[in-house]
């Protein structure tokens, strides 16, 4: 029985490797000119790790095009991922400018506490450059520093910094001066002081030694308001 050529069996498998080892680096060289090419299109400031990501996104959303798809569908792909990634680029230059601008709001909204503060009577937040300045401000600033950290995105302006510095400020002066100023007695208390003076008087006319002392009292009083009103009345010019 005759034997078959070898070389009519692997002729062809040869040849269909020989292809297919062209047809992937033919693939390989056209994705690595359109991942240059998505590249390109980055604003130059891009750094390493973006440009990176790009070419594995254009290498992950090509997974299942070759060289003679249609060049539009590759092309709108392209464009796609490098709009998403110039977005993105231009979202972190955004937070990087904000995050700058806050560390400065912050700065000048300690600069106008202490300024507001200024404005405060002494009593309250201390003799201007004295110890107890310092400690006041530096506790205002304690319990406001939270709340602008977390309420400011730094797009504010330096107006609107002040304003929440100063009401801030107003609500910690309200606190505190209540402890300076005398309050109005209640509708109760006045009544209670009416109640009491009316049993006072009823107890001295009732009591003839307090009536008489009060008397007593009541008339050395007129007896010192005359003799002041005497002081202070001028000579008579003489005839």
């Amino acid at each position: 029985m005759p034997r078959k050529s070898q070389r009519t069996r692997e002729g062809p498998d040869r040849e269909s490797a020989s292809l297919g080892a062209s047809a992937c680096s033919s693939r390989r060289a056209w994705l690595s000119r359109l991942k240059e090419d998505a590249v390109r299109q980055l604003p130059p400031t891009a750094s390493a790790a973006v440009r990176a990501r790009l070419r594995l996104d254009v290498e992950h959303a090509l997974r299942h095009h070759a060289p003679d798809d249609p060049a539009p569908e590759v092309q709108d792909i392209l464009a796609t991922l490098v709009e998403e990634a110039s977005r993105q680029l231009t979202e972190a230059a955004h937070q990087a400018q904000r995050a700058e601008r806050k560390v400065e709001l912050m700065t000048f909204a300690r600069w106008a506490l202490a300024a507001i503060l200024h404005r405060c009577p002494a009593y309250l937040v201390g003799d201007l450059g004295s110890n107890r300045r310092t400690t006041t401000t530096k506790a205002v600033w304690a319990n406001l520093r939270p709340s602008l950290d977390k309420a400011l995105s730094g797009v504010e302006s330096e107006d609107d910094v002040r304003q929440r510095v100063e009401a801030h400020v107003a609500q910690w002066r309200s606190e505190r001066d209540r402890w300076w100023h005398l309050r109005p007695p209640s509708p109760q208390q006045v009544l209670k002081g009416i109640h009491t003076a009316k049993a006072v008087v009823e107890a001295v006319n009732n009591t003839p030694e307090l009536r008489q002392l009060a008397d007593t009292v009541v008339q050395a009083i007129q007896t010192k308001l005359r003799q002041r009103r005497q002081a202070k009345e001028p000579p008579a010019s003489p005839s």
